[in-house]
C-alpha cells in the first residue's frame, strides 16, 4: 500500500475532488492511513480553503476544515487505470444494454448562458418562471459570491459580497428567496436571503459542515447534507425554515434534491433524490431516491449506477418525471492528476428506466439543473473556462415517452437510423448579443 499527498489543488480541479469517489466520507487532516488491505492504494487529498471550483464542489468530497484543509480519503483499486476512452465506451455499452432500460437518440442545441472570462461560474439554479439563473462564481476573486442574471442576457448582478465563500444557491418555490451555503461563520452553514439580495438569515449553526440546501414543494422546509462529526459520513437532514432549531436525520447521502412535485412517492409521500456511495470496492456514488412524509423517511431505491464511473449531482425536472445527473470516471482513472478528462450528463426517468446519454465528448460537464420547457442547464469547460450552458431536451423526452408507451403496449418501437446513443452536439451555440 502506498500513501500519496496532493496539496493546493488548482481552482479548476477542486470541484471534482469530492463527487467522483469520496463517498465514504471525509476525515480530519492525517498523514497516515491503515486498514485498507494489501490490494488497495490510499490517496490523501488536502484541499485548501480559498480554491473553490465546480469540479471539487460537484464531486462531494471537498469541505474546507478548521484551520484550512481537510483530508478527503478514497480507495482506488490497484493496478493500471483504463484509458478514458475505454471507460466512456463501457458506460455507453452499459447504458444501451443494462438493467436501467434503453437509451434514446437525442438531437438538440447547446447554448452558452454565462460568460466568465476567468475563474468559474457554477452551481446554477433557475427561478420558477425560468427567466433568471442564480449561480456561484469566482470570476472576480478566489472566493465565490452569488450572482443572478437573465437567462438570455449578458448583464450579471452580484447579490452577495463577503470575504468567505457563498455557493449552492436554490430558489424557493415561489421565487422570492434563495437558500445557499456559506462558510462566513467559520464553517459551512445554510442561509436564506431575499432573491433580489439583502441580509441573509442563518438557518443552521454549530461545528458541523452543512451544504446543499433544497426546498420542499411548499417552501416550508429545507433538506441539506451534513458531515457528521461522529460518523464521518455525509448525512441528510430536514429542518423547517421558520423553526430551524429542530432538524430530522433522514439517512446517509450527499446533495439531496427535493422533488418539486409533492406526493410522487409511495402512499403520497414526497421524494428526495441524492447520491450515495457504495460501502465496498471503489465506493463510487450512485443516484438514489427515498420517500419522505411527516418527518419519516424510507423506501430508499437506487436508480442509476455503473461499475466504471461515479453518478453524481441528481436534479429533478419541474414535473418530477426525470432526474438528470453527471457521471465522472472512478478516481483510479484520473488521480493523481486531480482532474478527469471528461464528465458526462445523463437522464433517467423517475422509475429508474430510460437511461439516456445527453453528452459525449472531451468536456467536463457537471451540475445539471432544470428550467421550464425541458431546458437543462449545466456547467461545462467546453469554452476553456467553466461556465453555464443549456440544452433543450424536448425531443429526447418525447422519444423516451414514445418508447415507454410502446413497451407498455407490447409493441416494438419503430427502428431508428441513429445508433443506440446519440449525443448532443458538443460545439455549442453562439452567445447572445
Amino acid at each position: 500500500m502506498t500513501t500519496s499527498h496532493h496539496t493546493a489543488l488548482p481552482s479548476a480541479a477542486l470541484a471534482l475532488a469530492l463527487a467522483a469517489g469520496l463517498g465514504a466520507g471525509c476525515s480530519r487532516p492525517s498523514t497516515t492511513s491503515a486498514g485498507t488491505g494489501p490490494q488497495e492504494t490510499v490517496h490523501i487529498v488536502n484541499l485548501d480553503r480559498p480554491a473553490v471550483s465546480p469540479l471539487a464542489v460537484s464531486t462531494g468530497g471537498w469541505v474546507p476544515g478548521e484551520g484550512g484543509p481537510v483530508s478527503s480519503r478514497f480507495v482506488a483499486p490497484a493496478g493500471p487505470a483504463p484509458a478514458a476512452s475505454d471507460v466512456q465506451s463501457r458506460i455507453m455499452e452499459l447504458a444501451s444494454s443494462g438493467r436501467h432500460g434503453s437509451s434514446a437518440a437525442l438531437s438538440g442545441n447547446v447554448t452558452q448562458v454565462s460568460f466568465a472570462p476567468e475563474g468559474a461560474d457554477f452551481d446554477p439554479c433557475l427561478s420558477p418562471d425560468g427567466r433568471t439563473v442564480a449561480f456561484a462564481s469566482t470570476q472576480h476573486r478566489d472566493t465565490s459570491d452569488l450572482y443572478t442574471k437573465s437567462v438570455d442576457g449578458r448583464v450579471v448582478t452580484q447579490i452577495t459580497s463577503d470575504p468567505s465563500n457563498d455557493l449552492m444557491p436554490r430558489f424557493s418555490p415561489d421565487g422570492s428567496r434563495l437558500a445557499f451555503a456559506s462558510d462566513r461563520a467559520g464553517n459551512w452553514d445554510i442561509y436564506v436571503m431575499p432573491a433580489a439580495g439583502g441580509k441573509p438569515i442563518q438557518v443552521t449553526s454549530g461545528p458541523a459542515h452543512e451544504l446543499h440546501p433544497s426546498w420542499s414543494p411548499d417552501g416550508s422546509e429545507l433538506v441539506f447534507c451534513r458531515l457528521g462529526e461522529t460518523s464521518g459520513q455525509w448525512e441528510m437532514w430536514v429542518t423547517g425554515v421558520s423553526n430551524p432549531g429542530i432538524a430530522r436525520y433522514i439517512g446517509n447521502g450527499l446533495f439531496p434534491e427535493w422533488c418539486p412535485v409533492p406526493g410522487t412517492g409511495a402512499a403520497g409521500a414526497d421524494r428526495i433524490a441524492f447520491q450515495r456511495s457504495r460501502e465496498r470496492g471503489d465506493r463510487a456514488f450512485g443516484i438514489w431516491v427515498l420517500d419522505y412524509a411527516r418527518g419519516e423517511a424510507g423506501n430508499a431505491t437506487e436508480l442509476a449506477s455503473t461499475p466504471v464511473a461515479a453518478c453524481i449531482n441528481p436534479a429533478w425536472s419541474p414535473d418530477g418525471q426525470w432526474l438528470a445527473y453527471a457521471t465522472v470516471p472512478n478516481p483510479s482513472e484520473w488521480y493523481p492528476g486531480a482532474r478527469p478528462s471528461w464528465a458526462e450528463l445523463w437522464m433517467v426517468d423517475a422509475a429508474g428506466n430510460n437511461r439516456i446519454a445527453l453528452t459525449g465528448g472531451q468536456f467536463v460537464n457537471l451540475m445539471p439543473t432544470w428550467g421550464p420547457g425541458n431546458r437543462l442547464f449545466f456547467v461545462s469547460d467546453r469554452g476553456g473556462v467553466e461556465n453555464i450552458w443549456a440544452m433543450d431536451t424536448t425531443k429526447v423526452i418525447a422519444l423516451a415517452a414514445a418508447n415507454t408507451r410502446s413497451a407498455v403496449a407490447g409493441v416494438a418501437p419503430p427502428p431508428k437510423k441513429d445508433p443506440a446513443v446519440v449525443n448532443v452536439p458538443e460545439q455549442g451555440g453562439q452567445p447572445p448579443h
